[in-house]
């Protein structure tokens, strides 16, 4: 009888509990259908337990060091990524490498793979906040959109719910469409099957319109947030006249297009200071600012600090949230041990 498919979940601090169990679940039910097709456990770092981003504690087997042979190592975290990579972590993720283990990553479990340099030359997804920074800071990984990416033995997805999808097309693949049907119909998961989408929900929903010349504008934009159309281009993208255009957006949207544009924008430039390396200049001309001063000036419009102000605030926070989860957590446990 052939032993199951051993799997290690590697939680980083922080990391996304609904990602995890999004991709433990479809294996549970795997499971339950055909046998014991898969194994699981959990490791950390350093064999002590995880905070979750929601503040619960995760008990692990052992440290990744000594969790022994897998055929599957799967990274967990999401935010505060940056500060789980470490010399020792990539020395470990290259070495599982070098010892033909498959590896995964979820939401941006796939950004510690890249710094390992394991995604090199292969398709990779990641969370949608953090594609634009994992694209600047990794060009020899091909960064997409998708809601995942399955790539030989590389299986990355955009965090969320991404992996539940993820690992019903990775268990179809490994036996069978039928077992991953039945999987999705017991999680009652009706999107199975279908191509994967992207990492976002699509400017339909997110912004409740349904006009096509409005959509395909928002595309055009969202395409070009780096060179910058002019309003003429934008409005021949969307088969309409530039005049047209202004209406559209301000019956639907409330604002005139290039204001809307700005906004898009400013949202890429607050994630590439919150998830990238770049510095404040090179975030600015990677979303469209020509100039420092002209990137500042529309930044402290936009959130009331500079962009270098709002980098630091960021990084400030994300401390104190880390130790606010920490005290807690350790709180909860004390507690109910007595």
């Amino acid at each position: 009888m052939r032993a199951p498919f051993d799997i290690v979940f590697l939680l980083l601090p922080n990391f996304s509990m609904i990602a995890l169990y999004s991709a433990l679940e479809p294996l549970r039910v795997a499971n339950r259908f055909a046998g014991e097709l898969f194994a699981w456990r959990f490791a950390s770092v350093d064999g002590n337990a995880v905070v979750a981003s929601n503040g619960i504690p995760v008990s692990v087997s052992a440290a990744l060091a000594k969790v022994g042979r897998s055929n599957l190592v799967m990274v967990c975290s999401s935010y505060d990524h940056q500060h789980a990579i470490t010399r020792s972590l990539r020395q470990a993720v290259r070495k599982l490498d070098g010892a033909g283990v498959w590896l995964g990553g979820l939401d941006t479990g796939s950004i510690v793979l890249a710094e390992a340099g394991v995604l090199d030359g292969r398709r990779a997804t990641c969370h949608w906040e953090t594609l634009s920074a994992m694209r600047e800071d990794y060009p020899r990984v091909t960064v997409t959109d998708a809601l995942y990416e399955i790539d030989g033995p590389r299986l990355t997805s955009s965090g969320g719910t991404a992996p539940l999808d993820m690992m019903l097309a990775w268990i179809g693949s490994l036996h069978g469409r039928d077992l991953a049907t039945r999987v999705a119909d017991t999680l009652v998961h009706a999107r199975h099957g279908e191509a994967p989408g992207g990492t976002r929900i699509p400017a339909r929903t997110r912004y409740g319109v349904d006009d096509g010349a409005l959509l395909a504008a928002i595309s055009a934009m969202e395409n070009h947030l780096e060179d910058v159309l002019r309003l003429e281009d934008v409005a021949d993208a969307a088969g309409v006249s530039p005049r047209q255009l202004e209406r559209r957006f301000k019956r639907l949207l409330g604002m005139p297009p290039m204001r809307f544009y700005l906004s898009l924008r400013l949202e890429r430039a607050e994630h590439l200071l919150m998830y990238s390396r770049l510095s404040v200049r090179d975030a600015g001309l990677a979303s469209g600012f020509s100039s420092i001063a002209q990137f500042s000036r529309a930044y402290r419009a936009r959130y009331g600090l500079s962009p270098s102000q709002h980098r630091s605030k960021i990084a400030g926070g994300q401390q104190r949230q880390d130790a606010d989860t920490l005290k807690r957590s350790l709180s909860g446990l004390s507690g109910s041990q007595t």
